[in-house]
């Protein structure tokens, strides 16, 4: 071969792999561009719903049929504490309620100075959350409802907001969505959401989301199947009614969004926490009331359990005008056994992992070993009432009843949780977000 043909030959083959690098690198800009990812909170699913031997797993046909071609999990950790908004802020952000600042559904707040609010403000999120990843990277973000987005810098957004439960209500939610976004969807579905409607209202203005938008990274939050726990329990008549309804609607979200039939389409479906029976409630508040701890006639105080259904945080008020007196731990715990039966105050083991994971600055932690849950109330009129059925969480989250679902689809994404921090993880994955736990917001 010339010395002229051997050169082209190498001209033409280092120009073949030039076109090649090229192809590959677009087909990587694509697969980047085009994935996108929905994720699903169903709040108050129990992991024991889909054990083998319930009686529910029936009920959940669509939710079956997404569960075998996905990683699957009924074992999922909650967090300290399994409350909603702990739980969905951990699930963006990928680490402990501590560290980034939702502790609690709602504020201490002894006196009811907040009027009942909640920690509904992202701007009370001190880390970045996927969502924050996302518009990083220029993707387009939603959110359906999902807790504690007041504020957020999400594309499309419309928070859960609620102060009256009232029509009144949903002026509001139009003025702080995006604007026009609640008139637009109204429009488009025919519905309104509030926290006064259901979960159709919410998935099929979900869908009508998808459609208008096409949002890379979108959040749904489905409230029913908790309301219903709370109301009439878990394994009632009313609870398999709603879980019928619920897996028909996400059977047609599957549907509408074409998640099965799109490769670059991730679903993931999570919970935030189970449910347990209670039989009795203590209102430890009471007892600081009688030992001078808290002072309802001025409206003043130095100690007072934070309680989160099944345990009790016990705070410290620091500020200047608060109440000088001293708090006896011994006392307090001797008074506690003898008015409310089966209740421990924890100031060792379970209090470790208060202070690395929800309260560094928490003096104890109240929790039962049987099915006790804890009023906030200062007025009730007994510290301890017994002979009770209800339905609630806000346990340890190592009692096996705050167990709670996950499905991550495709199984392309290898990303298991097996934890609701490891919903971060298996999110940023997905998008091929380089995203950092703790990464401080500016």
């Amino acid at each position: 071969m010339s010395s002229k043909n051997y050169l082209r030959l190498i001209i033409i083959i280092l120009s073949f792999l030039f076109s090649c690098n090229l192809i590959e690198r677009e087909n990587q800009n694509q697969s980047q561009t085009n994935r996108k990812l929905v994720i699903l909170s169903i709040d108050g699913f129990p992991g024991y719903y889909t054990a083998s031997k319930s009686k529910f797993k029936e009920y959940i046909p669509n939710l079956n049929k997404l569960i075998s071609k996905s990683h699957f999990s009924n074992e999922v950790n909650s967090t300290y504490p399994t409350l909603t908004y702990p739980a969905h802020t951990s699930m963006l952000t990928g680490i402990d309620p501590i560290g980034h600042g939702i502790l609690y559904n709602s504020p201490i707040d002894p006196f009811r100075k907040y009027q009942g609010g909640w920690m509904w403000y992202d701007e009370d999120i001190k880390v970045k959350t996927i969502l924050d990843f996302a518009n990083e990277k220029g993707l387009k973000t939603a959110s359906l409802y999902w807790p504690v987005t007041v504020g957020a810098d999400i594309d499309y957004n419309l928070p859960q907001y609620w102060r009256t439960k009232t029509e009144e209500d949903e002026k509001i939610l139009k003025a702080i969505s995006t604007k026009n976004l609640y008139k637009e969807l109204q429009k488009e579905s025919g519905h309104s959401v509030l926290e006064t409607t259901g979960d159709t209202e919410k998935l099929e203005t979900a869908i009508s989301l998808w459609k208008l938008k096409k949002p890379d990274v979108f959040l749904i939050y489905s409230t029913d199947l908790d309301s219903i726990h709370h109301e009439k329990g878990v394994y009632s008549e009313s609870a398999a009614e709603k879980l019928k309804k619920i897996d028909s609607l996400v059977g047609k979200l599957i549907r509408k969004l074409d998640i099965y039939d799109d490769p670059n389409l991730g679903f993931i479906v999570v919970s935030d926490h189970g449910f347990k029976e209670v039989k009795s409630v203590c209102a430890p508040n009471k007892i600081l009331i009688n030992l001078g701890l808290i002072d309802q006639k001025n409206s003043k105080w130095r100690y007072f359990f934070k309680t989160l259904g099944g345990i009790a945080i016990l705070v410290e008020n620091k500020d200047k005008d608060s109440l000088s007196a001293n708090l006896n731990l011994d006392e307090l715990k001797n008074t506690i056994s003898q008015e409310c039966p089966f209740a421990l105050l924890d100031t060792k083991e379970e209090l470790k992992q208060v202070k690395e994971k929800l309260n560094k600055t928490a003096k104890a932690i109240l929790h039962s070993k049987v099915n006790m849950a804890f009023s906030e109330s200062l007025t009730i009129a007994e510290t301890y009432r017994e002979n009770m059925s209800y339905y609630n969480h806000g346990f340890l989250p190592t009692d096996p009843e705050m167990k709670t679902i996950s499905i991550v689809y495709p199984k392309s994404n290898p990303i298991k949780i097996e934890d609701l921090k490891d919903t971060f993880d298996a999110a940023c994955n997905w998008l091929e977000l380089q995203c950092k736990r703790e990464a401080n917001r500016k």
